[in-house]
């Protein structure tokens, strides 16, 4: 088992950030990240990440921007779990945070939900709307279904599920105010994105739900 070099707390298997001190265990020179790096995925944790959005809707609100929250959740995690080791679990989910990283956009930001049950990952959208959350969504979903896993066992190909929130800038006609998937902004977006994840499911796996609201 590897020890931190500056702590020498133990690290998970391929870890880059010591879950204890923060330090980074590639680069000794670096200023600590002591928690806000999620120690398995070394991304971004749900601390840091609630703060964000937060913080960008916000912004989105108050200068009347577009802002979207994707999150993205691992299907059929429980017969997963039950067949592979904790170690290829940790593996999983790594290579699943690198496949998100360089399927979003520069500008976006990729954290790991901190929550009990299926695997959860987050992705803050900037000047993202309803259109464009479908798109992202979608472009993850081809992503992770078309890739060959090598971290998954039995599970070469595994598939995801996708929910997002969207802040609305536009006047929206009064007899839209009845539609499903439409809404006045309660203040987190987040749980929006989470709550529309849930509504998606309900249908199936491997799909995307987006919900818009008004502010």
């Amino acid at each position: 088992m590897a020890r931190c070099w500056n702590c020498g707390t133990e690290l998970p298997e391929g870890a880059e950030f010591c879950p204890r001190c923060g330090y980074s265990q590639l680069d000794r020179a670096s200023s600590p990240l002591w928690g806000v790096v999620d120690p398995v995925t070394g991304i971004w944790n749900e601390k840091f990440v609630s703060a964000l959005i937060d913080q960008e809707a916000n912004r989105a609100v108050r200068y009347r921007r577009p802002l979207s929250v994707l999150v993205v959740e691992l299907d059929h995690s429980e017969h997963i779990h039950n067949e592979l080791e904790e170690v290829q679990i940790q593996s999983l989910l790594r290579e699943m945070s690198d496949q998100l990283g360089l399927t979003v956009r520069d500008t976006d930001t990729v954290g790991f939900l901190d929550s009990e049950g299926p695997p959860r990952f987050v992705i803050l959208l900037p000047e993202t709307d309803e259109a464009g959350a479908t798109l992202a969504g979608d472009k993850i979903r081809r992503a992770i279904a078309t890739h060959d896993f090598s971290t998954s066992g039995s599970w070469p190909r595994i598939t995801v599920s996708c929910g997002a929130a969207t802040i609305e800038m536009k006047s929206a006609p009064s007899d839209e105010a009845g539609m499903m998937n439409r809404g006045d902004y309660t203040g987190n977006l987040l749980r929006e994105a989470l709550q529309a994840l849930e509504s998606g499911r309900s249908s199936g796996t491997n799909r995307t739900s987006v919900s818009v609201y008004r502010t």
